[in-house]
C-alpha cells in the first residue's frame, strides 16, 4: 500500500522532472532572414531606433527603454493571439552585428522561456544579411513546436518593414 502510494506520488514528479530537463536542454530555434541593400550600421541605427518603432514595425510597435546591455524593455508585441507586453532583459548590443534580448514567459507559468536575437552579416558590397530568430527552452517546448512557428511568421512582417526603412533611408 505504501510502495503504490509512493509510486503515485513520485511517478508524475519524476514525469516532471525529465520533461523539463529535456525542454532545457533541448532549445527549439525559429528564424527569418532578409537581404537587405544598406551598409549594417545603417540597419543597426534603424533597428535600435526603438522610439520609431510605431511608425514602422508591425510587430513590435511600443518601446520603452534603451538598447543597452543589461536594461529591461517594456514591449508591446502583437501576434495572431493578440497582442502583449513583455519585460525583456538586453543581452547583448553590438553596434551593427547583434542586438539580443531574453525574457521568461510567465504568463504561462514560467515554462518557457525565450531569447530573441536580431543579427546583422555582411553579405556584399553595401548589403547585409539580417537575421531575426527565437530561441525557446523550458517543459512546455516539447509541445508548442506548432504554435511557435505560426507565431514567428510574424517575424517575415517586421523583416521586410526593416528593409523597407533601411533602404529608404528614412
Amino acid at each position: 500500500m505504501v510502495r503504490r502510494l509512493l509510486a503515485g506520488i513520485l511517478a508524475p514528479v519524476i514525469v516532471f522532472v525529465a520533461f523539463y530537463l529535456w525542454g532545457r536542454g533541448h532549445p527549439y530555434t525559429v528564424s527569418r532572414s532578409v537581404e537587405i541593400a544598406a551598409p549594417a550600421d545603417r540597419v543597426w541605427d534603424v533597428l535600435t531606433d526603438l522610439r520609431a518603432y510605431s511608425r514602422w514595425n508591425p510587430e513590435i510597435t511600443v518601446v520603452d527603454g534603451q538598447a543597452v546591455k543589461g536594461r529591461t524593455l517594456t514591449l508591446r508585441v502583437h501576434s495572431d493571439r493578440g497582442v502583449s507586453t513583455i519585460r525583456p532583459t538586453v543581452r547583448a548590443a553590438e553596434p551593427g552585428r547583434e542586438l539580443r534580448w531574453a525574457n521568461d514567459f510567465h504568463e504561462i507559468g514560467g515554462l518557457a522561456d525565450g531569447e530573441q536575437r536580431f543579427t546583422i552579416e555582411p553579405a556584399g558590397q553595401g548589403r547585409v544579411r539580417f537575421t531575426q530568430a527565437e530561441t525557446f527552452r523550458g517543459i512546455a517546448v516539447p509541445f508548442m513546436h506548432g504554435t511557435m512557428d505560426a507565431d514567428c511568421s510574424r517575424f517575415d512582417a517586421m523583416n521586410a518593414a526593416l528593409k523597407k526603412r533601411a533602404e529608404s533611408g528614412k
